[in-house]
């Protein structure tokens, strides 16, 4: 793989466009815990609406180190190395081959800049074509405009909606579950 210039040494797992992923380094721990805990960041998160703390972000950090089954990365912007959020495959079942893909951009000065999306890509990349995976679901909270405009323009299709599934900030919300199989992915970067 070819490192770009202003990429760390050594860390560098998975390159998109101007972001690339590497695993989670746990002097980023806290950074991470004060998105996670921000309201107006984690406003439409599923996860993250109760405030974590320090031991439990630690603990995240060990487990998803460990984990088979979860590959979790954190986004750095190519240009300046700098740490602007996580995502990753979580629940990689690799019998049935599929996965559920997470995402926050936590830096508030890099969301809408297309940092999400060249960081959706290149996870997706590293599941179809390195996991061998057959399809990867993604899920939103109904009402995030900016979720439900960006994942199907990436390919992902409408695959159902979980009724009042989700209680936040003291109301119910439904769920929206979109994926996309391995062919469609194919087709859309033929």
């Amino acid at each position: 793989m070819e490192v770009h210039p202003g990429m760390k040494r050594g860390i560098c797992m998975l390159r998109g466009d101007s972001v690339y992923l590497c695993a989670l380094d746990p002097a980023n721990a806290e950074q991470a815990r004060a998105w996670i805990n921000d309201p107006d960041i984690n406003r439409w998160m599923i996860s993250g609406h109760v405030p974590i703390t320090a031991a439990e972000e630690a603990e995240f950090y060990a487990r998803m180190g460990a984990s088979m089954a979860d590959h979790v990365f954190e986004i750095h912007l190519a240009a300046d190395d700098r740490y602007i959020g996580n995502c990753g495959l979580n629940s990689v079942d690799l019998i049935h081959r599929h996965a559920e893909l997470g995402i926050v951009i936590g830096d508030v000065a890099e969301q809408n800049r297309g940092r999400g999306r060249d960081a959706i890509r290149t996870l997706l990349r590293y599941g179809f074509d390195t996991l061998g995976l057959n399809s990867v679901e993604i899920r939103l909270v109904a009402g995030n405009e900016r979720a439900a405009h960006l994942y199907p323009s990436l390919g992902f299709q409408p695959a159902g909606v979980l009724r009042q599934h989700l209680f936040l900030r003291g109301a119910y919300h439904d769920e929206v579950l979109l994926d996309m199989l391995a062919s469609e992915w194919r087709t859309l970067t033929a």
